[in-house]
């Protein structure tokens, strides 16, 4: 059993507090989502195939320099989840954004199974997860499985779906699609890569520097922690490498359709017997649920605190209504986008104020 030093500055005193070995799978599952499959598969669509590429290198990016300065704000005990207002408000706008995302999904998925509105998906998932809320039992082993649920699923869709994929398209046909029908993805405009790389990299690097996860991982060795990371930011990689390669498909197989992000599912759909094709939609939205479990406050996993189940409640109204009202109008990558940058400001204003109150702090003493 590993041991964490605490250290109390107003009273002098140090406590050892055991805690349990950290499992890089629980960090890979914080990065994962059902609509990084979606997001991914538009960003190659409007960007071309190498932007696949782009979004790699930019998390990569993002996670060095994220952890950087995680590592050197360490000694000022910097937490951007600690700030009394800023904090509370970022975590509110992640838990709208993955909200608004994955019921927008499964608003995708209805439509494309079984031909059923946007608001009827929506309200019924959204009712399905208040019920989920209220009588799911509580504690600490409960967020586990659920995060090893999640891990689960996503890494499964992520390994059987390209292979899947490609043993019903191969290689070859797919490059003389994209060579002769769709040159334009080939042959992106690299300026819009650079637009596109420095977006997702302050994107992702604003995230990784509020959720601060990675200082966790070397608090008893520093050399095995950052094993550890570089092995999940490997496996990370490779799953949007696995979902932007299915995608690539997707776009050769000149489907007609009315969202830009149905191409994926309608894909599969054309690619597979109507069985095959039910289970990956069951799969999909059962994901989905998982998903919006894992994003409540933790106050709510661990025991049942009526105030902030009221909050969590009106902001899952809240994002019941914004995808209501933007499904028809915008696609999901605008949608990740807002709340990216939205959030990328906020943490940014909130790291500034951190570091400023320090430096006043430590002057005054």
């Amino acid at each position: 059993m590993y041991t964490k030093r605490i250290s109390e500055q107003e009273s002098g005193l140090v406590t050892m507090k055991p805690v349990k070995p950290l499992n890089i799978t629980y960090l890979i599952s914080s990065w994962l989502s059902i609509s990084i499959i979606f997001l991914i598969g538009e960003v190659v669509i409007r960007f071309g195939v190498f932007s696949s590429l782009v979004i790699v290198g930019a998390f990569i990016l993002a996670f060095g320099v994220s952890f950087l300065l995680q590592k050197l704000m360490l000694s000022w005990a910097f937490r951007l989840e600690k700030s009394p207002i800023l904090g509370k408000i970022i975590s509110a706008l992640r838990l709208l954004e993955i909200y608004v995302l994955h019921l927008y999904i499964c608003g995708l998925i209805f439509e494309t199974f079984f031909q059923m509105k946007v608001h009827i998906s929506v309200i019924s998932t959204t009712i399905i997860v208040m019920v989920l809320i209220m009588y799911l039992p509580r504690g600490e082993k409960l967020q586990l499985n659920i995060k090893d649920a999640k891990f689960i699923i996503i890494s499964g869709l992520a390994i059987v779906l390209p292979t899947y994929i490609y043993l019903q398209k191969g290689l070859e046909s797919l490059y003389h699609n994209l060579l002769y029908y769709q040159p334009q993805l080939l042959n992106h405009d690299s300026i819009n890569l650079w637009l596109l790389f420095w977006a997702a990299f302050f994107i992702f690097f604003s995230k990784l520097l509020f959720r601060g996860e990675g200082l966790k991982y070397i608090s008893t060795s520093v050399k095995k922690g950052i094993s550890k990371l570089l092995m999940a930011v490997f496996i990370f990689c490779t799953f949007i490498m696995a979902f932007a390669t299915m995608n690539i498909v997707a776009i050769t197989q000149n489907l007609d359709v009315s969202h830009a992000n149905e191409l994926f599912i309608l894909m599969i759909k054309k690619l597979s017997p109507s069985v095959a094709f039910n289970i990956f939609c069951f799969f999909l939205y059962f994901g989905t649920l998982v998903i919006l479990i894992d994003a409540l406050p933790s106050n709510i996993t661990e025991t049942k605190n009526n105030k902030v189940i009221n909050v969590t409640f009106i902001l899952i109204l809240i994002s019941a209504l914004i995808t209501m009202v933007v499904f028809d109008h915008f696609t999901l990558l605008f949608v990740y986008v807002f709340f990216g940058f939205l959030i990328s400001i906020l943490v940014t204003a909130a790291t500034i104020i951190r570091i400023f109150h320090k430096c006043i702090t430590r002057k005054s003493i």
